[in-house]
Formats: structure tokens, sequence, C-alpha cells
């Protein structure tokens, strides 16, 4: 067992409320990331003198270390029981109707839930519990995948892996077709695998941006690709091609009419119109005069 962990024993102030005996228990987290602390508390909310309890009892109910883990009463005073016995403890001035414990360098074997029990003279015992999700201490094969369907559409999937489950948000330069779908795979060893994809027709060039979000990660695990659709820029590249050829015919238009204008003038001259007859390779000259 890891030493060098703090584990606190004390209790709250006097609590007196009216009504049957119970005992309501929380924790300040839920969820705690391994190395560090959590506070768990249990109160008795019942008419009894605070004289009538005999012992409090913290027990691990499930998980690593399950059993009697730390005991107070007036007979044998404070002790750490099991595993938490080896542990570095401080106690706390207690008073017996409100009680928490404190587990510092919190490890992965203390996963799981913890009872409180008040043992109370004489209506008995009276019990409470609360539970600890601890987390890993990192997330394992984040990773983003882009592959072509049947329709040549992209797939874009990001996925991660870790306790707890891992979120996935996206950040694309394109407005999406489609909002991304998410799925999740609940493994043996209780870490989740979350899934996250989106299909996308590309026109042109976009940078698609995963982020994979975790508690145990002091900052967010960025993922990044640039998609290129080559068919979209062959097109363009062909429609740029025609349509600078067209230009290129409608520009040589006005001046092919200007040449053949001028060359029809030219014609008409009276000096060339009299040799027609000496020259037959003027007759294209003649007709352009008969029909202009």
């Amino acid at each position: 067992m890891e030493r060098g962990m703090v584990l606190c024993l004390f209790c709250c102030l006097p609590c007196w409320v009216s009504g049957s005996s119970q005992v309501q228990c929380s924790a300040d987290k839920g969820t705690v990331p391994v190395g560090g602390s959590v506070t768990m508390r249990c109160k008795l909310n019942s008419d009894c003198n605070t004289q009538d309890i005999l012992q409090v009892t913290w027990r691990k109910q499930s998980g690593e270390f399950a059993g009697t883990i730390a005991t107070s009463s007036r007979s044998h005073g404070q002790r750490f029981l099991g595993p938490y016995s080896n542990r570095k403890v401080r106690f706390a001035e207690e008073i017996q109707n409100c009680s928490a414990i404190t587990i510092g360098s919190v490890t992965p074997g203390d996963q799981g839930c913890f009872q409180c029990i008040f043992n109370i003279y004489p209506l008995g015992a009276s019990m409470g519990s609360v539970c600890l999700d601890i987390t890993e201490a990192s997330i394992s094969d984040p990773k983003m995948e882009i592959n072509l369907d049947s329709n040549n559409d992209h797939v874009i999937s990001c996925s991660a892996t870790g306790k707890p489950a891992p979120k996935i948000t996206w950040n694309v330069t394109r407005t999406l077709e489609q909002n991304p779908q998410n799925y999740s795979i609940n493994h043996p060893d209780q870490t989740v695998t979350v899934i996250s994809n989106f299909t996308h027709r590309t026109l042109g060039r976009i940078h698609v941006t995963c982020v994979v979000h975790h508690p145990s990660l002091s900052s967010d695990i960025v993922l990044s690709k640039a998609i290129e659709d080559s068919q979209f820029f062959e097109t363009s590249n062909s429609l740029s091609m025609t349509s600078l050829m067209i230009a290129a015919i409608v520009a040589a238009i006005p001046i092919l009419i200007i040449i053949f204008y001028v060359i029809v003038h030219l014609c008409m001259k009276e000096h060339i119109i009299h040799k027609i007859h000496s020259h037959p390779g003027t007759h294209f000259c003649f007709l352009s005069r008969r029909f202009l």
C-alpha cells in the first residue's frame, strides 16, 4: 500500500432535528482524480442526545479494502483499521452526531462505496452511505480518422477512451451538413470509449479540429487535420481553362470583324474595282462590294 496518504476523521457541529433517526451522507466531490483528496460527511438527524451515541464506524462496502476502516468511541477512542492503518492519519476534535472522513492522495483502491454507522443506545445502529468514483490520471488512445464512403463523401471520426467517459467537441471552418453522432462503448475495467463522427461533402479545403475533454487532463487534447477535395480543384481548374478560352474567343470576335471590314473597305476602293477583270484574284472584293 502506498504511504504518504493523509486520512482525517473528524466531526461537525451538533445537529438537532426532530423526527425519526436517519443518517444523511455526502462527498465534497463525486469524481476524484488519482492523487487528489476528498471529504465524506455523514450527519445523524435524531432527537437523541449525543451521549446516547456509543460509537461511529466507517466501513468500505465495495471495491478494494472492503471492511471496517475507522472507528471512534468513548471506550476505545479513535482508530484506523485494515489498509488505512498503514497510512499517515490525523484526527480532529469529534462531536459524534456528525462525522467526516478525509482521504488524501487518493489511489484507485479508494474506488467504491463507504458506510457510516452510528451505534445509538438504545435505538441500535443508524447508517448512511456515500460512493466515490476515482478517475485515472490519464486518458488513452485519442485519435481522429478521415475516410471516404461509397458516395466519395468524407466520414470524419474522433475517439478517446477514459474513466469517466471523455467528452468530444468539434471545431470546423465550415458549417456542418449534419450534427455529429456520439456513441459509447463500456469496457470491463470501467473505462468508456467515446466515438463521435459525421459525414461531410467537402467542396474545396476545410480544417477540422477534434477537442477531447477529460477531468484528469490539465488541458484539452486537440487533434486537427485539413481536408482537401482534389476532384473539386480539378473541376475548378477545368472550369477556369474553359472560361479563359471562352473569354479569348469573345474578345477575338470584334477584332476579326474589324479586320474583315477593313479588308472590304480597302477592296471597295475605286482603283481596285476597275481592275477586277484584269486581276481575277480581286473577285472576292467585287462580291464583297456587291453584297455590302
